[in-house]
């Protein structure tokens, strides 16, 4: 059957990935299909099946080695294929650098997310993490990890990118919710971020945590949040010397004494952000946002731009 909603989500959905270079298997493409005005009902495997037949036999759509793109963009399956190397490398660099951070007092969970999470990595790339945090000790927090990587050469500083963990964007566990800083309608970098976060650190799935609080990405993305089968080797989990030292310290930290730590971390890093006259902390936007409760710094926040060009590349049917 013919459904025209349908068939301008598919294209939509790859001329989202087109701005990374990016083809999509049959299942990615049904897994990440992207509803413009939302979607009130409910859409079959088998009729999104006969609607992607239909737009290859009306050449909306090409196809290679059952890799799915728009017209003219058979490189994106060539880049594809070349990305896998990049990936397994990075992770692999993720994993080590979670393990050292993983004891830390107050780190509940640590994603991996943005290229490396998406699989639209290049050899350049940084390692983007989103961090979960005890409620009323992020910036303790994250001055703690910040100090350990940096410790080991891990931390992404400077002109220091390759290879290297950005740590830009931190989250309490009582602020999991993300409709506050979403652009106006449709945020599809920010949708797609959150659908596409990997559980390297999640003792006690947070990943359901975040997804509950953030179901609106659902309508949009109807066939969001599956779950995620990580590969086993690249999981972080708990060592009984390091949650024994995470126990003691965070005991130690919960009460009065904490908060004047906590304070006292606020104070330092406050002082050395506001030396920081690049710094768009002070714009009325979601770009920085330096509060109790969440600490972004995505200076070069790029939603504005991927959604123009999104828009640029899409093809009204």
């Amino acid at each position: 059957m013919r459904d025209q909603i349908l068939q301008q989500a598919i294209v939509d959905t790859l001329a989202y990935f087109a701005i990374f270079n990016f083809a999509l298997t049959r299942e990615e493409l049904w897994h990440n299909l992207f509803f413009v005005s939302g979607v009130e009902r409910e859409i079959t495997f088998d009729n999104f099946v006969k609607n992607l037949v239909f737009l290859l036999s009306e050449k909306e759509i090409e196809t290679k080695h059952n890799f799915y793109f728009l017209p003219g963009r058979e490189s994106d399956y060539y880049n594809r294929q070349n990305s896998v190397k990049f990936v397994e490398q990075k992770m692999k660099i993720a994993h080590l650098a979670i393990k050292k951070i993983r004891s830390i007092p107050f780190v509940r969970a640590v994603f991996l997310c943005n290229t490396v999470a998406g699989s639209t990595v290049t050899a350049d790339s940084d390692i983007d993490v989103f961090i979960i945090v005890g409620k009323n000790r992020i910036f303790l927090t994250r001055f703690l990890v910040t100090f350990i990587l940096s410790i080991f050469g891990l931390r992404r500083h400077g002109e220091k990118v390759k290879d290297r963990i950005c740590l830009s964007f931190y989250t309490t566990e009582d602020n999991l919710g993300l409709s506050k800083i979403a652009l106006d309608r449709p945020d599809i970098y920010l949708l797609y971020w959150l659908d596409q976060l990997v559980p390297f650190y999640d003792e006690d799935a947070w990943l359901k945590k975040i997804q509950q609080k953030n179901n609106w990405v659902k309508r949009s993305l109807p066939n969001a949040f599956s779950d995620f089968d990580l590969i086993e080797k690249f999981r972080v989990h708990d060592s009984r010397v390091g949650n024994v030292f995470k126990k003691i310290f965070e005991k130690m930290w919960i009460g009065t004494y904490g908060d004047i730590v906590e304070k006292q971390a606020k104070k330092m890093q406050l002082t050395k952000m506001r030396k920081n006259t690049y710094s768009k902390q002070n714009e009325s936007d979601t770009k920085v946002i330096i509060s109790d409760k969440m600490l972004k710094f995505h200076e070069n926040d790029r939603r504005e731009l991927f959604q123009t060009k999104w828009k640029k590349t899409r093809k009204v049917l």
